[in-house]
Order: C-alpha cells, then structure tokens, then sequence
C-alpha cells in the first residue's frame, strides 16, 4: 500500500500539533509497524529534517527491522532517518572525546564471559562468595534501571566497599557494565542541559515502549526535551520484567506528559479470528478489565493444533517436520515463520532440526559460541579467539588483557592479577610494562607463574598476527 494514501481505519490517525506528545496504545498485529512509518512519512512530507528523527527500539533486531521498513516509505530522506536501540545510541554518544571527558567513564561493555574475570577479581578482594557477588551486582543494576540510586541513602553501609570495589575496577579496566550505559547516559544529559545531544533531535519515535525501563523512559524525555515524542507500545505485552521493564510507564504517559494526544489501535490486522478470541479470553482472565482486541471480520477463522511430545528432541524434530511441510506445500514462506521458544535450549533444538531438513533458520537468543568455561580446557577456545582479536585491535584494552592472563586458571588468575596490579600501581607503571618485565625475567614476582605463561603465550600469537588482516587474519 501506497504510504501516501489515505485509508480508512485508526491505525492511520497517529497525528498530533507539532509538540504534542503522542501515545498510540496498540496490540499485537494492530499494525504499529505501519502507523509508526506513516507517521514518519507525514513528517517527512511536511519538510521535517530527517537527520533530526530519532526512532528508537528496545532491540537490535527490532531496529534492524525499522530500517529495512524505512527504507520502503519511498520519500526522499527516509534512509537518513536515524533507527537505533537507546543503548546504541548511548555507547556512541558516549565515546565522542569530549564525552568522555565530562563523564570520566569509558563505554566499553563487557560481554558475559569478561564480566566472570571481573567477579573473580572483585570475591578474591571482598571475600565474597560468587553468588553473593552476582547477586549484588543485580541489586545494583535494578537500582540503576529503576532510578533509585537517585534517591540519598540508596546503598547500604554493608555494601559500600563493594561498591567502592566495583567502581575501582571498572574505572581501572576502563569498562563499564551493560546496565550501567543507559543510566551513565542520562546522568550525562540530565547533567549538561545545554549539551547539544538535547538539542539534536526534533522528534522522537519510540516502538515498544512498555519494555523499556525507567531509566530508559527518562532518557528519551531528555532527548525529546521540549519538542516532539511520540511512543507506542502496549502494556499487556511487557515481557521484559526480569530486565526491570516499567510498563506502567505507557499507562501513565498521558499523566506525565502534559497534553498528549492519544490514539488506540484494536482491530488485529494480522491474526486470524479464532485466536485473537482466544487471547481475548487469556487476558480477560487474568485482568477483568484488560483491553482487548478486536477480529479483524476479512481474515479466516485460523487453525489450532494442540500437540504433545516426550521430549526436548521429538518436540523440536516434530515441529521442524510441521514447518518443513508447509513450505514445501507453498503455504508460506521461511521468513514468515516465527517459533517462540520460553528457553535458549528449546530454541537451538528446533533451529538445529529446521537446518538438518534443510530450512534456513535464525535464532534471536544470545548464540552459543561464546558460552563455556574460561577455567576449563577445551571450553574457552572461542572466548580466547575473541580476545586475542579485541587485543590485536586494541592492544591497550585492559578487559581483554586481563582475559586472556586468566584463562585455564582455576581461579581465573584473580590472585596473581592483584599482585601485578599491586605492583603497577605502588610503581607508576603500566600494567604492560610490568607484565614486560615479568616475561623477560627482569622482574620476579611471588605466584604468578602461570599469569606469566599466559602472557608470554599472548605476545607469541600478537607477533604471528603481526601485519595480517581480512580473511587471513
């Protein structure tokens, strides 16, 4: 359908003055996808610059997705529309140099396997437990989702020197923690009114706005500031909980945000009707007062299959063979085929299945290749690969190097690493430099034999690479 024909129907309605905030509250296969890109055409009809639109997604996939729709709106500028998660553009904005020096944090996430070496080092100095420290550090990070750390008194004396700890290592290591970016994000713009990330955008979309947490929400705000904010999303769909989702956000937007103009999607677009009643009935009885959806009266009534296996294995053979037939059948396509999976187990066994009938598949779980022990033999290979690609990049990047000192080590190194670090802070010196001359016998240093090792073994693999690149490196 044409972007710049009109139809009937609310999917099309999102409109409002210039300034007015904008909330559109719509259920699944409502179309919101398209009501959102309508609304960016208005825009871009309008002469709206589209280096200052901002559309924003809680996932990578998910933005990948606006971009791929951008790019069929048909309007000139639409490609230089800006789609991105909030953390993408929180990493981005926060490595610029003059970021940096305002902030005095460096944004470089650690993955989950890095972050192991940093709870490592953080029991050995606190004498903690892992799971003592994990579950700190998720104290922590709710706290930053849920902005209580803005209220005084938020940390509790007990966990003051953890917390004095962690930040030690973090600002050693020049690394930040995944739940850190978002909140480090708007302290920088709540901090810097007159920064012109404030000033850079004239309007901002927001898709799934439920899922986003409070310090998200509030961040948008900032980005917004006076001019244009538009989100869309549905309460009933938040999903996200464990990761401190704040659905009641949209639900309260009007309340929040003076003179909003509200808009309502219904009709579902896309489902057929035997299932939308049955959603309808699953939400009726788990809230009384649930909105609900309504059938689209064109599409058919829809098939339900109730199936039952014995195990992981024949469920996932059983439903890859039921996908299999359809697509051969012509009743649709690969791309047009969604499994939801609860767990990553379940979700690999049906993508391998597809790929052992010859059926393209993607998982949107985190991938596997990066999984495994790092004090185990045979399981850090990948993790090591990796970090010897982050090093030969960035050869100052103290996460990595760190890394790749404790792989193999039962204790991941935590010990020894603290000696050296010891040593490089009473002496001035860089860490590198003391490994140095701890490799070139210039320097001895009690129980670090194996750090040592590992740090020779490194210097070997840096020089092998020496002067490769693309397909050979």
């Amino acid at each position: 359908m044409p972007w710049n024909q009109d139809l009937q129907g609310p999917h099309l309605a999102i409109a409002g003055e210039a300034a007015s905030p904008i909330r559109v509250l719509a259920g699944p296969g409502t179309g919101k996808t398209y009501a959102l890109m309508r609304r960016i055409w208005r825009l871009l009809e309008a002469g709206a610059d589209p280096k200052k639109i901002l559309v924003c997604s809680f996932t990578r996939t998910a933005a990948k997705d606006l971009e791929g729709e951008l790019a069929k709106l048909g309007v000139a500028g639409a490609d230089q529309v800006i789609a991105a998660t909030l953390h993408g553009l929180a990493f981005s904005i926060l490595s610029k140099q003059e970021v940096l020096e305002m902030t005095g944090r460096v944004p470089r996430p650690l993955m989950d396997f890095e972050s192991r070496f940093m709870i490592a080092d953080l029991c050995h100095g606190n004498d903690l437990g892992v799971k003592e420290c994990k579950k700190k550090l998720a104290a922590f990070a709710a706290a930053w989702a849920r902005l209580q750390s803005d209220v005084a008194g938020w940390l509790q004396p007990a966990d003051q020197p953890f917390d004095a700890a962690l930040r030690e290592w973090l600002g050693f290591h020049s690394a930040m923690l995944i739940g850190e970016l978002v909140p480090e994000f708007r302290h920088y713009l709540r901090n810097n009114p007159l920064c012109p990330e404030r000033a850079r955008f004239d309007y901002v979309l927001v898709d799934e706005y439920q899922d986003l947490n409070r310090a998200e929400q509030e961040t948008l705000d900032l980005l917004a500031g006076n001019r244009s904010l538009s989100i869309i999303g549905d309460d009933n769909q938040s999903i996200y909980s464990f990761k401190h989702a704040h659905p009641a956000g949209i639900v309260d937007f009007p309340a929040t945000h003076a003179g909003t103009v509200n808009h309502s999607l219904t009709v579902c677009q896309r489902c057929p009707q035997k299932i939308v009643k049955m959603s309808n009935a699953l939400l009726v009885a788990g809230d009384a007062n649930a909105r609900q959806l309504q059938p689209k009266a064109e599409n058919p009534q829809g098939e339900v299959h109730i199936v039952q296996w014995t195990s992981i294995i024949e469920e996932a053979a059983g439903i890859a063979a039921m996908i299999k037939r359809r697509i051969d059948t012509n009743v649709v396509t690969p791309g047009k085929v969604l499994v939801l999976a609860q767990r990553r187990k379940f979700g690999y066994a049906v993508r391998d299945a597809l790929a052992g009938l010859g059926v393209p598949a993607h998982s949107f779980f985190s991938e596997e290749e990066l999984d495994g022990n790092p004090a185990k033999a045979g399981e850090f290979a990948a993790q090591e690969a990796f970090t010897l690609l982050t090093l030969l990049a960035t050869p100052t990047d103290l996460v990595a190097l760190r890394c790749w000192c404790g792989f193999g080590s039962s204790s991941l190194g935590a010990p020894a690493w603290a000696r050296v670090r010891k040593y490089s802070a009473d002496n001035n010196l860089g860490i590198r430099v003391v490994l140095n001359q701890l490799a070139d016998g210039e320097l001895t240093m009690a129980h670090t034999t194996q750090l040592v090792e590992r740090y020779k073994l490194l210097r070997e693999r840096e020089a092998a690479c020496a002067g490769l690149a693309g397909a050979a490196l």
